[in-house]
């Protein structure tokens, strides 16, 4: 299974720029604190995947789409 990290990168901006649109967060509040650090966040993860080995990558997301399932919580489809 190949991985496009580039696609994957397109898919979450567009998920990213929902949610700040979404809930329109008035700058420097909690939610937009809150928000910029998920950003953030991703976009460190973006960069570590990037020069990660791409089976590394794809055996923890399994990993975590498997706690996921257990927990009960959604999974995105394709996410792993």
């Amino acid at each position: 299974m190949r991985t496009d990290m580039d696609e994957n990168a397109r898919e979450l901006a567009v998920h990213l720029a929902l949610l700040r649109k979404t809930l329109r967060p008035e700058d420097d509040t909690a939610v937009d604190t809150a928000l910029c650090a998920v950003e953030t966040f991703c976009a460190v993860a973006l960069r570590v995947m990037a020069k990660t080995n791409p089976s590394k990558v794809r055996d923890c997301a399994r990993t975590v789409e498997i706690k996921a399932r257990m927990d009960g919580t959604p999974v995105a489809r394709g996410a792993a």
